[in-house]
């Protein structure tokens, strides 16, 4: 049974965004606010367990579903569907409209950003426009460039857009992504092998009714021209300093080039200039750390990080 309640919020250009809000419980209430971003293909239905255990230290979560993603999508019953100009650009303006609505709604105590997959690196893109906004940031699942994959998939999704637009989908593109991970765990037992070795999470996601694969271009050709820009120099010295940042990640996640694209990524961070960072790599951990057999071990590793930065 779900703890959350749902409404929705007018975004910068009027899309109607739907967000979830768990309420803090427990005698630590009021401790501060932590917002989600979560990762292409799912929902933020999907965090429900981590942000009830969050709300029990003390923690009142938001999330909002991204556009072209769950309830957001369903108000228009156009899953997948995206026709804007700039698919990181928008959604990062969504999250910034949500902070609004958490300030107005809490405006004392402490902000951290969590986001995983696509949503750490709007996360990401979030703190370099909006850095003061938060107090500080948890990466789950996020990634480095990927060379080859990341070089021919932006190639070829320009390539099509510039031919068909961006806002149609493209099955060969789709299986680009989603299907390529998937092979580093052959023979597979599902197409969804790569995000999980618990059988039964993996099963969960695969059964989700919310669950997207097939997206517009765009969306695809905005994450990787992100996922590119995020990982220069440049994106690393703007970061604020002493923002405490959390990453964490699976060595055998396939987004993060099995461990060692995200560790790029951590030691970008600290040398160019970021003092506060901690980095887990979780051996065996496949790309979603929060959903994996040892999400228990996980879950405790955030809460010890957050009790030493809000004690």
């Amino acid at each position: 049974m779900p703890s959350y309640k749902t409404n929705v919020f007018k975004s910068h250009d009027d899309e109607v965004i739907c967000y979830y809000k768990w309420e803090a419980s427990g005698p630590r209430a009021g401790r501060g606010v932590i917002q989600i971003a979560h990762g292409v293909g799912e929902h933020a239905g999907r965090y429900d367990r981590i942000a009830q255990r969050l709300s029990s230290e003390g923690f009142t979560i938001y999330a909002n579903d991204h556009r072209a993603h769950g309830k957001t999508a369903e108000v228009k019953r156009l899953y997948g569907f995206y026709d804007g100009d700039n698919y990181f650009e928008d959604a990062v303006e969504d999250m910034y409209c949500l902070t609004h609505l958490i300030r107005d709604e809490n405006p004392e105590g402490p902000l951290i950003l969590f986001g995983h997959s696509m949503g750490s690196l709007l996360s990401r893109k979030y703190v370099l426009k909006y850095g003061g906004e938060i107090d500080a940031l948890m990466l789950s699942g996020t990634a480095d460039f990927i060379k080859g994959l990341g070089h021919f998939g932006l190639a070829s999704t320009q390539l099509v857009s510039a031919f068909r637009g961006r806002e149609q989908s493209n099955e060969t593109l789709r299986k680009l992504f989603f299907d390529e991970f998937n092979k580093k765990f052959k023979p597979n037992r599902t197409d969804l092998d790569w995000i999980s070795r618990d059988e039964d999470e993996v099963d969960a996601f695969e059964a989700d009714p919310y669950r997207i694969e097939n997206f517009s271009i765009g969306v695809f050709t905005d994450i990787l021209k992100n996922s590119k820009s995020l990982n220069q120099k440049e994106a690393f010295t703007q970061t604020p300093d002493e923002l405490p940042i959390l990453i964490f990640s699976g060595d055998q996640d396939p987004v993060g080039e099995m461990g060692k694209g995200v560790t790029r990524v951590a030691e970008n961070f600290k040398k160019y200039g970021n003092t506060a960072l901690t980095f887990h790599l979780y051996q065996g951990g496949r790309h979603e750390m929060l959903n994996e057999i040892n999400s228990q071990e996980v879950e405790e590793d955030i809460i010890s990080w957050i009790n030493t930065q809000i004690p």
